[in-house]
């Protein structure tokens, strides 16, 4: 017995007379990238026609609408006839606008289109982590339904007694909707969203 306790006492002072072991640091970089992404799309449609009523301002599609560029989004809304046109090249006049609650500076005030009339560009102000996430707009159409015009390009200037915005009474256009020839009449809007 006495043999063992001594040898457990020569194992104990043997590891205590061991020199310490030192501590290691180990340090680990993860990084990541993230690039550049704007996209905007129909968000309450399945594809890309819509039909509207001949009358007062009126919702016609959604877009969703997301980016996330440090420098913010630039929004580029462009019509392709600036008027509604038949097949015979018959305008009916309109006004259009664009909300975005999220983000207003995306969007714009009612205005009047006309053949040639240019894009309307707005800017986000900087990046926003809700236009990371995603927004959405609503895109309105007034069919200037009481405004009186002429046929084709050139008709007479809008009356701003009759319903319409200024939009649809500030420029000669094609006749309102209320007296447009039958047929059907069509536009193509055009939206791109890019890094500011």
């Amino acid at each position: 017995m006495r043999t063992y306790l001594v040898a457990a006492a020569a194992t104990v002072a043997a590891l205590l007379a061991m020199p310490a072991v030192s501590s290691a640091q180990t340090h680990v970089t993860v990084s990541t990238s993230v690039t550049n992404f704007c996209g905007i799309g129909l968000a309450n449609v399945a594809g890309g026609n819509v039909a509207v009523a001949n009358g007062a301002r009126q919702k016609v599609t959604t877009l969703r609408m997301s980016c996330n560029s440090a420098t913010g989004a630039k929004l580029t809304s462009s019509a392709q006839n600036g008027d509604f046109k038949s097949p015979a090249g018959v305008l009916i006049n309109y006004d259009w606008d664009l909300a975005v609650p999220e983000i207003a500076s995306l969007g714009f005030a009612p205005v009047d289109t006309w053949p040639g009339s240019p894009a309307i560009v707005t800017n986000s102000g900087g990046y926003s982590q809700k236009l990371a996430d995603g927004i959405y707009a609503d895109l309105f159409l007034n069919l200037c339904y009481n405004v009186p015009g002429g046929n084709g390009v050139g008709g007479t200037q809008g009356d701003n007694t009759n319903p319409g915005s200024t939009g649809c009474a500030a420029s000669p256009s094609g006749p309102g909707a209320a007296s447009a020839p039958a047929g059907t009449y069509t536009e193509v809007f055009t939206f791109s969203l890019d890094p500011a």
